[in-house]
């Protein structure tokens, strides 16, 4: 048994005080009527000595001063307890679903590697509070959660074959800060550090993704980009929308060339400069891997300096037990009279 508020236990010495002025009134009143004159003519003339009945009506308003302080102190004993994961630190991994991201110069292909590696990550850091958005021409997004496999799965839900055309970064970055912010009805995710990883390999010809990468780290977060893929040009393979399968054909334009896909000066220009206003990592990959684990090291470092696991004991609030036991001392007070009633006398 302990108590949530120990400090209003200092509290109770005013029973004390009261059961002291209590003592005090009674002994007054005795010098009072011993001023009246001979004790036993003023015995003579009282009826009834009210003075027990005055010591235990003190008493009952005495205790339940004192069961009232220790209700108002929390009285509470463990029922168990509960691991509590390092909630300190909640990310977003947002993943390119353009087409562009079928490539294979990361093999099998970028999005399948880029998703295998980031899946590894979410399971490989389950303190951390994970959510997910991916995108392409426009964002769709999974709000961080404590089940690491289900913000994992999520990255799956989704191909590219599915996805309105385009690169809409600056939607995807704004739909994971939209996410990240604190909730007022959650006083504590308010001290929670928040990262977004950007996983793509172009360039957003129609937003300002560094604009939201500002506001972002204005909101205390920070921005880690994975450039995926290389400068060489790549064809981009045909995607069966039924099966999700290779087709073994290579998209062609309207002419009849094969359409490919390259990390060029500009994307890479704008994607640093999205990891520099945040003060996040920018990693290009040029060794046909997606670069995550250099992330994930930088994840795990944050883990082991904002989030710690630990266990909470759960308890069991019963202050209701002294508050309903001073109430009943109080009403007895009340019911109480200081002599007994009388009889009437009929002649």
């Amino acid at each position: 048994m302990n108590f949530e508020h120990r400090g209003l236990l200092f509290l109770l010495p005013l029973a004390l005080v009261a059961l002291v002025l209590l003592a005090l009134g009674d002994a007054r009143r005795r010098r009072a009527a011993e001023q009246l004159g001979d004790h036993l003519l003023v015995d003579g003339l009282i009826t009834e000595d009210a003075g027990a009945r005055r010591t235990l009506k003190g008493a009952l308003r005495v205790l339940a001063l004192a069961l009232a302080v220790v209700a108002a102190a929390g009285p509470r004993y463990g029922r168990g307890t509960k691991v509590v994961p390092a909630a300190d630190v909640q990310a977003m991994l947002v993943l390119d679903l353009s087409k562009s991201m079928y490539a294979e110069d990361v093999p099998p292909s970028r999005l399948d590697r880029a998703r295998s590696d980031a899946t590894r990550m979410i399971k490989a850091l389950p303190t951390i509070r994970w959510g997910a958005v991916v995108f392409a021409g426009e964002a769709l997004g999974f709000a961080p959660t404590t089940d690491a496999p289900e913000a994992a799965a999520f990255l799956g839900v989704y191909q590219p074959h599915s996805m309105p055309g385009g690169t809409a970064i600056a939607k995807a970055l704004e739909l994971a800060r939209q996410k990240l912010l604190p909730d007022p009805a959650k006083p504590g995710s308010a001290k929670r550090k928040s990262v977004i990883v950007l996983v793509t390999d172009g360039e957003d010809l129609e937003g300002d993704p560094v604009s939201v990468a500002r506001r972002a780290f204005e909101d205390g977060m920070r921005v880690h980009v994975i450039a995926i893929g290389g400068r060489a040009p790549q064809p981009i393979p045909e995607v069966d929308p039924q099966s999700g399968l290779p087709t073994g054909k290579y998209v062609k334009d309207e002419l009849g060339l094969s359409v490919t896909t390259e990390l060029t000066p500009t994307a890479e220009q704008q994607l640093e400069a999205i990891a520099k206003e945040t003060k996040g990592l920018y990693v290009r990959t040029s060794d046909g891997t997606t670069g995550l684990a250099t992330i994930e090291t930088a994840l795990r470092g944050m883990v082991a300096t904002e989030g710690v696991e630990h266990v909470e004991t759960l308890y069991a609030h019963v202050y209701h037990w002294p508050l309903g036991a001073a109430v009943v001392l109080l009403v007895l007070d009340t019911l109480l009279g200081e002599a007994r009633k009388r009889r009437s006398a009929h002649a």
